[in-house]
């Protein structure tokens, strides 16, 4: 058999189940035959179990690997035609790192798209379980490479919508009439934490690399701080910020631990951190903070209400967080 283009023609395909694979050694399967991995349903209908066949190309055993997408029901974030650009180049780099792979031909014909290519299974390999085994592994490098690109591009979309959403369009009065007003718990979250990032996205050099909301009414802001103000430019790289959108519990000793715990589990990169509470604080909460008033590490309370007034009364914002930054040392 040479030619790879006619094993559909003229080789008999050979349906082997997987429970039969191990036993099913390679060297006596037949020059021209093909085998077909899949499993028989109740129904009758055969389950391949494998994007292709396996059997003999020239004098060596190979996966006639079988990829076929139809652009009529193609759904994922990244386009068909980057989906199979980045599929059909990693075949081929991993064609000329590692050898194994060859004739690799795609094909476009409108409507349907095909990346077929062989998988030579190494000498080692005794069985068709063992040449599954193998091709499935660069298949499984191939499929999870072009995944993450899938999930990458995914997550893009995703920050542009939440960037771009309907709370980035409300003015700052709209905005906090939202928090202060908003009794579901979700959107209430959701205008918090628009508040909170505009709020320090404001402070010249401060520039916000995540935020997001948990389901424990937690909202947190991780700040990237490359500030030439003095009183800054001297702090940490990372800044924190950790909003507990509560409407019962004042924040205390547990909430001052666990958030110290965060600043102490970023590598030594953030050091400050500023905790605003929705509902103020409790005498815990200080007592706590003296307790490690010897340590490198600060964290400034901020009262909800502090926030919702500065803003308000159009104060320059980073002279007041200075303000309560210094009011923080002080204790």
């Amino acid at each position: 058999m040479s030619d790879p283009e006619m094993q559909d023609f003229d080789a008999e395909v050979i349906k082997i189940g997987t429970a039969d694979i191990g036993k099913t050694l390679i060297k006596d399967v037949h020059k021209d035959s093909l085998i077909e991995i899949a499993d028989l349903a109740e129904n009758g209908i055969y389950h391949s179990k494998f994007e292709g066949e396996f059997g003999w190309y020239d004098k060596q055993f190979c996966a006639f690997v079988r990829h076929d997408w139809y652009r009529k029901y193609w759904d994922l974030p990244l386009g068909l035609p980057f989906h199979m650009d980045l599929m059909k180049r990693l075949v081929e780099f991993r064609a000329n790192q590692n050898k194994d792979i060859s004739d690799i031909d795609f094909q476009d014909d409108g409507d349907w798209c095909h990346l077929n290519y062989n998988i030579i299974i190494p000498a080692s390999a005794t069985t068709i379980e063992d040449a599954l085994k193998y091709a499935n592994q660069i298949l499984d490098w191939i499929d999870n490479t072009v995944q993450t690109a899938q999930d990458g591009a995914s997550g893009l979309i995703n920050d542009i919508v939440e960037k771009y959403n309907e709370t980035s369009l409300l003015n700052l009065p709209d905005l906090i009439h939202k928090v202060k007003t908003t009794t579901d718990i979700d959107e209430k979250g959701k205008y918090l934490e628009e508040l909170v990032a505009r709020f320090f996205s404001e402070i010249n050099g401060f520039h916000i690399i995540e935020r997001k909301r948990t389901k424990t009414e937690e909202i947190d802001v991780v700040i990237v701080n490359k500030s030439d103000q003095e009183i800054w430019k001297t702090e940490s790289n990372l800044i924190l910020v950790e909003c507990k959108n509560w409407t019962k519990n004042r924040a205390g000793k547990n909430e001052y631990v666990a958030f110290r715990e965060k600043l102490g589990n970023r590598r030594g990169r953030a050091k400050l951190g500023f905790f605003i509470s929705g509902k103020g604080f409790a005498k815990t909460f200080g007592l706590e903070d003296l307790r490690n008033s010897k340590t490198d590490l600060l964290i400034v309370p901020v009262d909800l209400k502090q926030l919702i007034e500065i803003i308000e009364s159009q104060k320059n914002y980073s002279e007041e967080l200075q303000n309560l930054y210094v009011q923080a040392t002080m204790k």
